[in-house]
């Protein structure tokens, strides 16, 4: 029975397998006739989009002809209108005379020099209207008198048919006639070529609008042997390659945006994430080549951190409307004017986008494009109107790639070693370059006289007081602070773009609190940021019992605990503060207000803004551990494990690569590209690191870039930073050298002074400040603290200094001015 059910068992199973097989095969089949149908759906679709591709191809080639017809026809129409015109509306167009442009730019007056050349040009221009008014009235004079002779003279002959001598006057007095009308010709058409010469002239240095600039005569005593802005950027520090700055409206997220689709798609989600920043940077490739583009925001609270990063970028690229006048005011006088001071190579941009959009408006525009190119003159530029920045782009790649430096050149344009050459175009920059010399030779930092001692002069010293120091190089304590008993931690400057008659300075403390004083400027400080145009807000004076005063300016209180680095935001509207409670807190600078509070798990020691990105700070805690942090909202972007404790951070001036410092002496370098990456790691002392202050390249000494870092094994380590060309990457610390402090326990802060050849200056555990000069490392020590001295900074001015002791003491220092008592 067992065996029959179990063969019964066995013949169902195998009719479910062949009713499976059957199955299976029918919808083998099934999906095999609708695959067949979706394939000839498929090529159906493709062949009908084909042909509307090759229809639609067709009316372009059909639209783009007929468009071209209409363009050669208006060609046409506008060149025979052209050729209508009288020989007066042809010399308006001849605008510059170089004589007296030279002899006005050897007075240093480039701006003058173009005024000078219109004026005269007007007055030759209305006394040729009137020369030929004259002329073409005497010609018909004459062509009057010439038909009256003519006349008179086959009259005669009709009538008296006396004799062939009157045919023979007759004859000579038209051919005089004519001999007068072609010299007349032939000086009308000398005066043009003399015009045309002078003009060509005149554009081979101004004239900037084409895609090359054709060299032109130059005067031989105008030119000096000078480098080109773009030659050897690497080495000098300028790391981004364009940076675009405008006013506000003026289409540069847009005109970036479109250059980004247009060239590199891949980055266009990088954009729409950081369009809303300050300053937002992009790793571009246009046509294989690597770029860094700098996109900054046209707020006005904004522009001290845009002007900022105009010494580190190659070109910047100031952009305007072209139906905007007052966005070409901003340019030319905002601008221009800093972007040249800080010695990048200029483009000055007009964007055509809503011109082309809204429809033209020649007569404004005309004026408008005008009014640029002279502007760009003055300030050394390059000039450009499109609705497109592609163009542009590409030529500024070709001046990267080319590194162009020019020599002292010919009358003719070529160099002083080489042949003169008959015609070819000069780069951007040879003609930025030899426009610079001939207007005003060589600016070449090296040729500057550096400063003697730290500090620049800010206080004018008396008799009584220069008795009492050793010279007067020498730094004097003016004012003395002290809130409280308690440790200073940190301290540093703020606000210095901001207002005009002070700036501040945050002192936190062990006790958890914060002191914002307001430091008012001197005489001397004020005369000095007129002298250097510095671009700072404008706010009520001061009254002059309040000039060397310092008063508070507000508190923030809220920490538990000792407070461990502090920092302003990007705006400087803000403080941040980290502290062993755990936590970092969110400051407004005026009011003392307590924004907002971010805790961790362990005692945080420092934090930092990521350069490009505000809205995001990277900040370490005790356990090693660094964490990226969105202000927004507090969420966790990144972590990242280090092998121990870090105690210090800083960006390099790039923004591309975050140094930090740990607790058993040695530098990691990180990359900031998409969040925080390990590059690699050097090893510096036995002590832990406690600060780290980096100093940008120095190019005028011939200095790197470099880092200042304070050890706890008694030293400070001077680092030279090795940076690949041309994208500016990192490869290498190198120790420069090693410098004594007093140093084994505290946190102690150093800061540097760039006046002279640059001095580094640090507090220490026995009582003084050490400066040390970074070429001839020779040390000055001030005395006045009773107590280790733990931090010290330096204003952005280099003008005062300020150091911080154990007990809360904070000293100023000022260097004092001697100079008027020598004239007297």
């Amino acid at each position: 029975k067992l065996t029959k059910d179990v063969e019964a068992l066995k013949g169902k199973i195998e009719a479910h397998d062949d009713e499976l097989k059957a199955v299976k095969a029918a919808h083998a089949e099934e999906l095999a006739s609708q695959t067949q149908a979706l394939e000839e759906k498929a090529a159906a679709a493709t062949a009908k989009a084909v042909a509307i591709a090759e229809a639609a191809a067709k009316e372009k080639a059909q639209y783009m002809d007929s468009d071209r017809l209409e363009k050669e026809k208006a060609e046409a129409v506008k060149e025979y209108r052209a050729k209508a015109q009288a020989e007066i509306d042809s010399l308006k167009q001849q605008l510059e005379a170089m004589q007296t442009a030279s002899k006005a730019v050897q007075e240093g007056d480039a701006k003058g020099a173009v005024d000078t050349v219109r004026q005269q040009k007007d007055e030759e221009i209305a006394a040729l209207k009137e020369m030929h008014a004259k002329a073409l009235e005497a010609e018909k004079e004459k062509a009057k008198q010439a038909a009256a002779q003519a006349t008179a003279v086959s009259a005669a002959k009709a009538a008296a048919a006396a004799s062939a001598g009157g045919d023979a006057q007759s004859a000579s007095v038209i051919e005089k006639l004519r001999s007068e009308l072609e010299q007349k010709e032939k000086d009308m058409s000398a005066l043009k070529d003399r015009l045309n010469a002078r003009d060509q002239q005149y554009k081979a240095l101004l004239h900037s609008s084409s895609s090359s600039v054709a060299g032109g005569t130059v005067p031989r005593s105008g030119l000096q042997s000078t480098r080109s802005t773009r030659a050897g950027t690497a080495s000098q520090g300028r790391y981004v390659d364009i940076q675009l700055v405008g006013g506000q409206g003026v289409g540069k997220s847009w005109l970036l945006e479109r250059l980004i689709k247009e060239c590199d798609p891949s980055q266009l989600r990088q954009f729409e994430e950081h369009r809303v920043n300050l300053v937002a940077q992009y790793n571009l490739t246009i046509e294989g080549k690597p770029l860094k583009m700098l996109d900054c925001s046209g707020q006005a609270k904004a522009m001290p951190v845009v002007e900022g990063w105009f010494a580190k970028a190659k070109w910047v690229v100031v952009i305007y409307d072209l139906c905007d006048p007052k966005s070409l005011q901003f340019a030319l006088e905002n601008a221009l004017p800093k972007a040249k001071m800080a010695g990048a190579n200029l483009v000055l941009f007009g964007n055509t986008g809503k011109l082309e959009s809204d429809g033209p408006n020649s007569g404004d525009t005309q004026a408008i494009v005008m009014k640029a190119k002279d502007g760009a003159a003055q300030h050394l530029a390059y000039t450009d109107e499109r609705s497109t920045l592609a163009h542009i782009v590409r030529r500024i790649l070709q001046e990267i790639d080319q590194g162009f430096a020019p020599e002292p050149r010919n009358q003719d344009g070529s160099t002083a070693d080489t042949p003169p050459r008959k015609g070819g175009a000069m780069t951007i920059t040879s003609a930025v370059e030899n426009f610079k010399n001939w207007f005003g030779g060589s600016n070449n930092p090296k040729s500057l006289k550096l400063t003697e001692g730290v500090l620049k002069p800010s206080l004018k010293g008396s008799s009584q007081m220069r008795g009492t120091v050793a010279s007067s190089a020498d730094l004097r304590a003016v004012q003395q602070l002290q809130d409280s008993e308690s440790a200073v931690t940190c301290i540093c400057f703020g606000q210095e773009r901001l207002h005009k008659q002070y700036i501040l300075l945050a002192a936190a403390s062990k006790d958890g609190t914060v002191v914002i004083y307001r430091c008012y400027r001197t005489q001397k400080e004020l005369a000095m940021m007129q002298l250097e145009n510095a671009g700072v807000g404008e706010d009520e004076p001061s009254p002059s019992e309040q000039r060397d005063q310092i008063v508070v300016h507000s508190r923030l209180v809220g920490h538990s605990r000792a407070i461990t680095s502090i920092f302003f935001n990007l705006l400087e509207d803000q403080l941040v503060t980290t502290s062993i409670d755990k936590s970092v807190r969110f400051w407004q600078v005026d009011t003392g207000e307590m924004l907002k509070v971010f805790t961790d798990s362990s005692p945080v020691p420092v934090a930092a803004f990521l350069p490009f990105n505000p809205q995001v700070f990277v900040a370490a805690n005790s356990n090693a551990v660094l964490r990226l942090v969105n202000v927004q909202n507090g969420l966790v972007l990144q972590k990242l494990k280090v092998e121990t404790e870090v105690r210090a951070l800083r960006f390099d001036d790039t923004g591309a690569f975050l140094l930090a410092g740990t607790k058993n002496g040695s530098i990691h370098v990180l990359e900031n590209s998409e969040g925080l990456k390990f590059k690699f790691k050097v090893h510096l002392a036995r002590g832990g690191v406690t600060c780290i202050t980096f100093v940008p390249a120095r190019p005028e000494q011939n200095m790197p870039a470099s880092l200042l870092v304070n050890t706890s094994d008694s030293s400070v380590t001077i680092i030279d930073c090795t940076y690949e060309a041309p994208q500016g990457i990192l490869t290498n610390l190198t120790v420069r050298n090693r410098v004594k402090v007093a140093h084994s326990l505290l946190p102690l802060k150093c800061c540097f002074s760039p006046s002279g050849g640059g001095y580094l200056i640090s507090g220490s555990e026995d009582r003084e400040v050490y400066i040390y000069n970074l070429h001839t490392y020779k040390v000055q020590h001030l005395k006045h603290h009773v107590v280790p001295v733990v931090a010290v900074a330096v204003n952005q001015q280099d003008t005062l200094l300020a150091s911080a002791d154990s007990v809360g003491r904070i000293v100023l220092w000022r260097r004092l001015d001697f100079s008027h008592l020598a004239e007297q």
